[in-house]
């Protein structure tokens, strides 16, 4: 998973530079104030440096042993190449976050800046990990056996419990949604422009009101509740719901699919398995690759660290 540290260098790289085009008085030029007492740019960057500097050259030095291990076995990555694994983590992300009232979009970025990213350093790092699979993947193969042996000795693991996925359409009061809903069964709109025409829920308006899957478990908004309890009295795919009141306001729903209970036939998951099967093991390959370029690089540390920094806890590779 991407770190914070392409961030860092940015940052650092950044007051750094400008520091560097005013030699001449850049010791003394001020980066801010405080109650008319100056705190100088030489000042920031050995704070910066003291922090920050360890961690950031550590990162930079092991993205330029990756893409120099790259360029002599002749690989790159094409834009369209980095730009469908993105949009694939991506929608990875935002299927797996907690129900929420944000967008998928607001979704997005709240996970990157928890983790000190934003969109052109997650590609950075998205590119370094493209360039090791494609290193290593030639490597990595699952067979059929190997497949039917993991479902075959994880019976447990591979339980599902009933689950229903649906679509929603909140709006604020009961005479909207039985409206709304009238519309729908005469056909007049359909569901999913229903839901990106009318839901106060911004997360249903960009995702035509489609919810993930609703199990037994706990839910991950209590809100959900009446939800849960109306989507599974729905007994067919595109049955619509009678207008129910949540905490959120007046819903509406239409079931999408419904997922049984207990653990599915081979046939049926066996795509499924090989895929996370084959994940695993190019992930796996691919960090121990990384290991191996680090290690094999002639690194030269050619800078000494401010005292406090990160680098005075450990010593960097080669002494």
């Amino acid at each position: 998973m991407p770190s914070s540290k392409h961030l860092l260098i940015v940052v650092l790289l950044a007051i750094v530079g400008l520091l560097h085009t005013d030699p001449v008085g850049a010791q003394d030029k001020p980066s801010a104030k405080v109650n008319g007492e100056i705190i100088t740019e030489a000042a920031l960057v050995d704070e910066l440096m003291t922090r920050h500097g360890y961690p950031v050259l550590e990162a930079m030095i092991e993205a330029l042993a990756i893409r120099q291990q790259a360029r002599e076995r002749g690989l790159s990555v094409t834009p369209d190449e980095l730009e469908a694994r993105y949009q694939q983590v991506q929608r990875e992300i935002i299927a797996s976050a907690p129900a929420s009232q944000l967008s998928e979009a607001q979704v997005f970025a709240v996970w990157l800046n928890q983790r000190n990213l934003n969109p052109e350093t997650f590609r950075e790092e998205i590119d370094l990990q493209l360039l090791l699979e494609a290193m290593v993947k030639g490597d990595v193969k699952v067979t059929e056996q190997e497949v039917a042996q993991f479902y075959e000795s994880h019976p447990k693991e591979l339980e599902r419990s009933e689950a229903v996925r649906v679509s929603h359409i909140t709006v604020t009061t009961q005479e909207e949604a039985e409206q709304i809903r009238q519309e729908i069964m005469a056909q007049k709109i359909t569901f999913a422009d229903a839901a990106e025409k009318y839901s106060i829920d911004p997360y249903g308006r960009t995702n035509a009101g489609l919810l993930p899957l609703i199990g037994q478990g706990e839910l991950p908004n209590p809100a959900w509740e009446p939800i849960r309890e109306q989507a599974f009295k729905l007994k067919a795919d595109g049955e619509i719901s009678p207008v129910f009141q949540t905490p959120m306001g007046w819903d509406i729903l239409r079931r999408e699919a419904h997922q049984k209970g207990g653990t599915p036939p081979f046939e049926e998951i066996q795509e499924e398995l090989t895929e996370g099967i084959y994940r695993a093991r190019l992930a796996q390959a691919s960090a121990e690759m990384r290991s191996a370029i680090i290690k094999m690089a002639r690194v030269e540390w050619l800078i000494e660290f401010p005292s406090g920094s990160e680098a005075t806890a450990e010593a960097a590779p080669g002494g």
